[in-house]
């Protein structure tokens, strides 16, 4: 299955979402959730793939997600017509019914972390009903102490919870870096674990202060993680659906966004259509 591919829609990419190269979007809740817009966020553009991004879901948290939050999800989902929702695999409050930390934590890899997340995915996707819900890996700065690895307890939730997996490359890469694993090892390891996929693609830096590898919207995507997407298509035997480009802050020029969406059209055609891409 060839993937739909597009960006995370900022007001600074809405010129290009009708180029070719572009028949997917993905919407951040918290960018879409403006208590008096009254058009749909993606207004009158046509999508083959359209997602929900949530933040605050907090999905490894001790208690469900809040309420309030499932229910304005749901219904920008609806609105837009979504075909999935996703979020982090982290917790972003601090303590049950706690405030937000304003970041994402990673979860201690223990078999009460993995209850505790599968049990609220149970809950969101029982919620959310036909519209897919996908866990995305994170990138982090510290790991708790665990029973198992970041790879098994990933593994672990998508077979047990039977959700889809968003997939950051960006991300895998950030932490095999600054942790010591094998990135093309994670990707083989964690890809059979659910019959659904979804990708995330971003840039980073070397943060020479931290001596850490540093995930980031505001960067192009470095040749590594297009490497590491080919790895990921390959090893997937066509169960991505969507490919998601992020950009936030230091936005390319027009030429820039066209550019970076093709690339990335490029190499997915070049695995998944390799008599296209030959012509």
């Amino acid at each position: 299955m060839m993937p739909a591919i597009g960006y995370a829609i900022r007001e600074q990419n809405r010129p290009i979402l009708t180029d070719p190269a572009i028949n997917a979007a993905e919407i951040t809740f918290e960018r879409a959730d403006e208590p008096l817009r009254v058009d749909r966020y993606i207004r009158d553009d046509e999508f083959d793939l359209v997602s929900v991004h949530a933040l605050k879901l907090s999905v490894a948290s001790p208690d469900a997600p809040n309420q309030h939050y499932l229910e304005a999800l749901r219904a920008i989902a609806q609105e837009n017509n979504a075909e999935s929702i996703s979020d982090h695999m982290g917790f972003t409050r601090d303590g049950e019914g706690g405030v937000e930390m304003g970041h994402f934590a990673p979860p201690p890899y223990t078999e009460a972390a993995l209850e505790a997340t599968c049990r609220n995915i149970d809950h969101i996707q029982t919620y959310f009903g036909d519209v897919r819900f996908y866990l995305e890996n994170i990138a982090y700065l510290f790991q708790f102490d665990g029973t198992m690895s970041e790879s098994e307890f990933l593994q672990r939730v998508l077979r047990k919870s039977g959700c889809g997996w968003l997939l950051d490359v960006t991300n895998v890469y950030a932490n095999s870096l600054n942790f010591g694993y094998n990135a093309y090892d994670f990707i083989s390891e964690v890809m059979p674990a659910s019959d659904a996929v979804q990708i995330h693609l971003a840039g980073g830096y070397w943060d020479d202060k931290a001596e850490m590898y540093i995930d980031s919207h505001s960067h192009p995507i470095p040749d590594e993680v297009y490497k590491l997407y080919r790895h990921a298509l390959v090893e997937a035997g066509g169960k991505i659906n969507a490919t998601f480009i992020e950009r936030d802050q230091e936005f390319p020029d027009e030429d820039g966004w066209r550019s970076e969406v093709r690339q990335v059209r490029k190499i997915t055609e070049g695995v998944c259509r390799p008599a296209v891409a030959l012509r």
